[in-house]
């Protein structure tokens, strides 16, 4: 007979509910419903067992000898629960139990309560309970997660967007007759494997004060194969280690009794998850680096107006070489372009403009007047020319936009300074291409043949 795991499913063994269990009267939008049905998984009624070495152990059946529990039910499991939790106390061991925060198929809430879900912990007077998130919401992975659980939330950051629930320790309603209710404090520790923006958990385990239970929190919508899996694979060897070998398991062999090959190969395998684990947490750190970087001039060159735009185009010219002062902070109040940029002996001024639809020809009049007024306002900082750098059509997403500014070829051939949209000068920064920018500002007559 194959050795298999023994896991409690807090469920009858002979009911088969449906894939939904969405009230087609309800007030749902079509919306609703259709997202509601696209995260519905197979119940644990259709999971293969077989696959993962796991005995299911349903409602009615004996529990002592398991070593976790899915969905557990504290109200009709009660005797079931109990013998679980009360064997692995006899034997020094902790218990893992996977239960399912909220209903993908329920939007209204509970009049009587403030939150959307609950789940209530046997015996320990704490409930955990859930707010729905928005649509939208994109949980992170938390800091300082051991392996087991950061594959756990791993796994889950790949589930359907816009079904999660904040969760929250909550202490039991107690009533005291006629002398009114009481609400007692919860017990225990919360820790997220996995927060909102706000830093609010949405996956989590909540450890019990004697460390001997471990609930791990999963939204509404998770795939059971990818729990049950996790749960075999991490979470069992993680926490109650002696459990695979005990039952035999084909994947579990007493290090005692491996080969000097199985030894060695073992020990590189967990070299390399540590060494994974370290060069990804190294690389997402260096993307997120990047990405604070990179965030501002991109938004500010692609859909920036007014002063953001004029920071974007400084720190792109700034990374091609050139240096860039703010024309009324360097030189007071001149009414005139926005930056003053120099490169090796060229000065030039550069006007920076956004326009929601097509650039108006007279931004070329503006920056031709400030050319020609320049030397009368400022006679110590003679400029050699001026570039207009426009960000046009900047409601339209970036691939929708013209490249070229000005179409009319007319005006075009009348252009004496150099016209640049944010669309190229986005593109020239982000490959670095530097000449790019430098012959764009200063104009290919100063660059051609004698670049400094």
């Amino acid at each position: 007979m194959q050795a298999q795991l023994p896991v409690h499913i807090g469920q009858p063994r002979n009911s088969l509910p449906p894939r939904s269990t969405i009230d087609p009267s309800s007030s749902l939008t079509s919306y609703e419903v259709e997202s509601a049905e696209a995260v519905r998984q197979p119940s644990l009624h259709e999971i293969d067992w077989t696959q993962y070495e796991v005995e299911p152990r349903w409602l009615e059946y004996e529990t002592s000898d398991c070593v976790a529990a899915l969905t557990p039910c504290s109200s009709r499991g009660a005797s079931e629960l109990q013998r679980l939790i009360a064997g692995s106390a006899g034997r020094g061991e902790t218990v893992l139990l996977v239960d399912v925060m909220g209903n993908v198929g329920e939007i209204r809430r509970n009049v009587f309560v403030d939150y959307d879900a609950s789940i209530d912990l046997l015996d320990h007077e704490t409930t955990i309970a859930g707010y729905r998130l928005p649509r939208g919401a994109r949980p992170v992975l938390a800091d300082g997660l051991n392996a087991a659980e950061r594959d756990l939330g791993l796994r889950l950051l790949n589930r359907p967007p816009d079904t999660w629930w904040k969760l929250e320790r909550r202490g039991a309603g107690k009533h005291l007759g006629g002398r009114g209710w009481y609400v007692t404090e919860p017990v225990g520790e919360l820790h997220p494997i996995l927060h909102d923006s706000l830093g609010a958990p949405v996956v989590a385990v909540w450890v019990s004060p004697d460390e001997r239970q471990r609930w791990y929190i999963v939204p509404d919508g998770t795939d059971w194969d990818t729990v049950i899996d996790w749960l075999v694979l991490h979470a069992v060897p993680a926490y109650v280690p002696d459990a695979p070998r005990r039952h035999r398991l084909t994947s579990a062999v007493d290090p005692d009794l491996e080969t000097t090959a199985e030894t060695e190969a073992r020990v590189a395998l967990a070299d390399l998850g540590i060494r994974y684990a370290r060069d990804k947490a190294l690389m997402e750190q260096n993307l997120a680096n990047a990405q604070a970087v990179a965030d501002p001039i991109r938004n500010g060159l692609l859909f920036g107006t007014g002063p953001i735009l004029v920071d974007a185009v400084a720190e792109a010219l700034s990374a091609a070489g050139f240096a860039v002062d703010d024309v009324d902070a360097k030189l007071g109040a001149t009414k005139s372009a926005d930056l003053l940029v120099t490169f090796g002996p060229y000065l030039r001024l550069v006007e920076v403009k956004s326009e929601r639809g097509n650039a108006k020809e007279a931004l070329v009049g503006d920056l031709r007047r400030h050319l020609d007024t320049w030397g009368e306002l400022q006679p110590n900082f003679p400029v050699d020319g001026g570039t207009l750098i426009v960000n046009h059509q900047h409601k339209l997403p970036p691939g929708q936009r013209p490249r070229q500014i000005y179409g009319r070829p007319e005006f075009v051939n009348t252009l004496t300074v150099p016209v640049v949209g944010t669309l190229d000068l986005f593109d020239w920064w982000r490959a670095k291409d530097w000449d790019a920018i430098r012959t764009a500002v200063l104009g290919p007559a100063l660059t051609a043949n004698n670049q400094p």
